[in-house]
């Protein structure tokens, strides 16, 4: 990160880490050697509300699904990220 903003969007994204540790939202398992995992992003937003005049830094992490193979991997989801 370039930006310069870019340690309000390292909070952002320690805020993040901490909301889905908090809401034990996944669990760390080994990987079994014949799978393989999907990869992730960090999608940025800035969150306007009217009554502030700064915008609020967003930060939220995603899978990319659209690389899971029908046949493959379609049915099983192995990802760090999973609603």
């Amino acid at each position: 990160m370039t930006a310069s903003d870019a340690e309000i969007w390292q909070l952002a994204i320690r805020s993040e880490m901490d909301s889905i540790k908090e809401n034990d939202t996944w669990e760390l398992v080994a990987l079994p050697s014949e799978w393989k995992t999907l990869p992730c992003k960090w999608v940025y937003k800035y969150k306007y509300v009217l009554v502030q005049t700064s915008p609020k830094y967003k930060a939220r992490l995603i899978t990319k699904r659209f690389k899971q193979e029908h046949g493959v991997d379609y049915d099983e989801i192995f990802s760090p990220v999973v609603k």
